[in-house]
């Protein structure tokens, strides 16, 4: 039960992040690195302080991925909808579980990268990058339905 309400968070916070300037993969490369930086944790979200060490911290991560103007629309989205709140931030490899397995899947193959040096760089074992490997590669080669409810996902995705 809570693999599911921590999906759900995650895609209600890339939902939530997307319109104006940014876009949904934005939204999610920037999701994305707030779990690879406070995953498993509780973070505390600020409501409307824009000087304030966390809104700054979250600010900061969020524009190391994709800019600092889109920074402040996603941090500022982030705090309208979870202000004032702890919020629980699932680790990156559960959360986006099938995007990392394509990843993998993609990279030991077109790249070839080893898969210890996947393994390492993900954080995780080599057995679970193996694992990862063979879901990206089912994925890749009977695709279910888009992860993320994003249109442009499953167009990309119907496409090839």
């Amino acid at each position: 039960m809570g693999k599911s309400r921590n999906n759900a968070l995650v895609e209600d916070l890339i939902l939530s992040c997307t319109g104006g300037e940014v876009g949904s993969e934005t939204a999610q490369r920037a999701i994305r690195a707030l779990c690879r930086y406070y995953g498993g944790q509780m973070i505390y979200v600020p409501a409307k302080k824009e000087t304030g060490i966390s809104a700054e911290k979250l600010r900061g991560i969020v524009a190391d991925v994709v800019g600092d103007s889109a920074a402040v629309e996603i941090v500022g989205k982030i705090m309208k909808l979870y202000g004032n709140m702890q919020v629980y931030i699932p680790l990156e490899r559960k959360a986006f579980r099938k995007i990392i397995a394509l990843e993998i899947y993609e990279r030991s193959g077109k790249n070839g990268i080893s898969m210890n040096d996947l393994a390492r760089e993900y954080g995780i074992s080599f057995t679970l990058a193996y694992h990862l490997w063979q879901e990206g590669q089912h994925e890749k080669l009977k695709p279910s339905i888009p992860y993320l409810p994003f249109l442009e996902l499953a167009e990309s995705n119907n496409g090839d």
